[in-house]
């Protein structure tokens, strides 16, 4: 069962400019909606909600995440990245690019996606990026280092990436 905007909704539209997936419409001031068919329940509208008007999939009201608390944040293991770049591609807010001029200790060059600390802050720790990775290269997790929760089956977003 995906989110679900509540009627507490204030129609800042925050949910909908920060939805990976563009699942979310409304009108400004107007109360906004969740289209349960594109949800994928990945927690980032209900983390943003400056009024805590989104319920998750079990019907709770979360917190939104404090300001002075850093969100999930997607980190690129080198070492497994093999250049494939799906998870460019999957990144609805542009924050993974290449770096095609990575070499290894033994001076062979090869590319390597990365994110920029300019790149960082648009990240919302949706976790598309590290699902569609197919040799585990990439961890979405919270500055404690604790792993963020997964939300959606690995398959249907590596079938969405690769079909656009």
């Amino acid at each position: 069962m995906p989110h679900f905007i509540t009627d507490r909704c204030i129609g800042c539209t925050i949910c909908a400019k920060k939805c990976p997936v563009d699942c979310i419409a409304g009108e400004n001031k107007a109360l906004h909606v969740i289209d349960p068919e594109i949800c994928i329940d990945c927690g980032v509208c209900e983390s943003y909600c400056p009024v805590e008007a989104i319920s998750n999939d079990l019907g709770q009201i979360v917190p939104k995440v404090n300001q002075q608390k850093k969100r999930p944040i997607a980190r690129v293991i080198e070492e497994l990245c093999t250049g494939c770049e799906f998870c460019v591609a999957a990144c609805p807010f542009d924050c993974l690019d290449m770096d095609w001029e990575h070499h290894t200790k033994d001076g062979a060059f090869y590319p390597v996606a990365r994110m920029t600390e300019e790149k960082e802050k648009d990240c919302v720790g949706c976790r598309l990026c590290e699902e569609v990775c197919i040799k585990s290269a990439i961890v979405v997790s919270w500055p404690s280092g604790h792993e963020a929760p997964t939300f959606f089956p690995v398959t249907q977003t590596i079938e969405n990436v690769t079909s656009a």
